[in-house]
């Protein structure tokens, strides 16, 4: 059964998901849950692109990704990671402090490439899309993509022939473009792709894997006070173009997000051999990973496809508004439930008809007629769409996001948080619903 990160559009289907789901929270230790254990159907593929950091280079025992697997366990999140590489086990183990991890080692992590196949190194574009399409085949609904030190350890923000003329992508940021319009052509709509800036490279621990900065950029590489500074300058710079690209995609309305490895990663005590992390560094970036998913994962509700049959009933009466929910969910274990839901309000005079429908064993077809109420705010909670009030255009917005209309990132997703609680969810929406019927301000 695929999994579909969508809620369903109205209010009643809503309530039905949420009882035939249940409702998960909390978090536990490692020794006491087992994430994996789920049914695979539950579970989130995730799919681990890159380079040697990605791959795993201190001792072969896969970097960041055994504690990206550690840290999603803690918080209770199901996963399959995937893809070409170890991928013939779904276990592995490794000792962290005491600690026995078992993580899943598959992934794409390849060590020594570039974003691009240039002189000198094999390209990830060309791995990922030559022969296999490694993005259909394993078909990831997360993808973590971090690539770029390979380039700027050889200076090639600009590739450069043999003969001094320059390639049709001149810079590595139009290179990474390609690369992520190419992952992006070959996702599912539904899926996320994070996109993570690269960490910092110690000058003069490293100055021997940099002579690229002297005869293509002419810096003096035996200063390495000079040569720290030119890498710096060129890694903030690719780094400041990757966000950019995840913010030009993002305004494009592509499910992308950005991962800020470089400020995880501290360059004199998180580094191995002054370009790979060491422990410390690969826990770190397994850390934000992680919490990158989480922020994901509960901002994206999973809701499994189940028969269901939905009746809608609504009354609206002069002064207070009556409204019942009634809501039969058909499983094959031939189970119902009723949810009934009213909401009552004082010298309010309005007339609000919602007629829905539901599908069986599909996507649902829902039309919905609305009476808009403006409401002025005292604060922003409440206000989904910038525009400084609270009305059904901000309920409309939000749920756009819950049924996977919209990004998350095309709403105030803080102001919509209607209870507080850190998750966007069908009670915000319902609470919302509740102050736009009553027509009253925002406290």
């Amino acid at each position: 059964m695929k999994i579909q990160k969508k809620f369903k559009s109205c209010l009643s289907t809503f309530m039905c998901a949420v009882i035939a789901a249940g409702i998960f929270t909390g978090a536990s230790t490692l020794e006491s849950i087992d994430a994996n254990a789920d049914n695979s159907d539950s579970k989130y593929k995730i799919m681990c692109i890159g380079d040697s950091i990605t791959d795993g280079y201190i001792d072969s025992n896969n970097g960041y990704r055994k504690y990206l697997c550690y840290y999603l366990d803690q918080n209770y999140i199901s996963y399959d990671m995937v893809g070409a590489k170890n991928n013939w086990t779904n276990e592995a183990e490794y000792n962290w402090n005491g600690i026995n991890i078992k993580y899943d080692p598959a992934h794409c992590g390849y060590s020594g490439y570039a974003i691009k196949q240039y002189n000198g190194r094999s390209g990830l574009y060309e791995t990922l899309f030559s022969g296999e399409n490694l993005i259909k085949s394993n078909d990831p609904d997360i993808i973590l993509l971090q690539i770029g030190t390979n380039d700027l350890l050889d200076a090639r923000l600009d590739i450069v022939s043999n003969t001094g003329d320059i390639t049709s992508e001149t810079t590595a940021i139009q290179r990474l473009e390609s690369l992520v319009d190419e992952i992006i052509l070959n996702m599912d709509n539904t899926d996320m792709l994070f996109l993570a800036s690269i960490p910092d490279i110690d000058a003069e621990i490293r100055s021997d894997w940099l002579s690229s900065y002297g005869y293509i950029l002419g810096v003096n590489t035996s200063n390495t006070t000079e040569l720290q500074s030119k890498v710096d300058e060129c890694i903030d710079n690719y780094n400041a173009g990757v966000r950019a690209l995840v913010e030009k995609k993002k305004s494009e309305g592509i499910n992308i997000g950005f991962a800020d490895v470089n400020s995880a990663v501290d360059m004199k005590t998180g580094l191995y051999d002054g370009v790979h992390p060491n422990e410390e560094g690969y826990a770190a970036m397994g850390k934000l990973w992680s919490d990158t998913i989480k922020y994901y994962t509960d901002n994206s509700e999973i809701v499994t496809t189940q028969t269901e049959t939905t009746t809608t009933t609504e009354t609206t009466t002069t002064n207070t508004i009556e409204t019942t929910v009634t809501t039969e969910i058909t499983t094959t274990n031939t189970t119902e439930t009723t949810v009934t839901t009213e909401i009552t309000t004082t010298n309010t005079t309005e007339t609000t008809t919602i007629t829905e429908t539901t599908t069986t064993n599909t996507t649902e077809n829902t039309a919905t007629t609305e009476t808009s109420a403006t409401t002025t705010t005292k604060s922003d909670l409440g206000d989904l769409n910038w525009d400084g009030k609270v009305d059904m255009s901000d309920c409309i917005a939000l749920r756009k996001y819950l049924i996977g209309v919209t990004s998350i990132y095309n709403i105030n997703a803080k102001n919509g948080d209607m209870d507080q609680n850190g998750r966007l969810n069908i009670f915000d929406a319902s609470l919302l619903m509740e102050i736009i019927i009553n027509d009253m301000s925002i406290v």
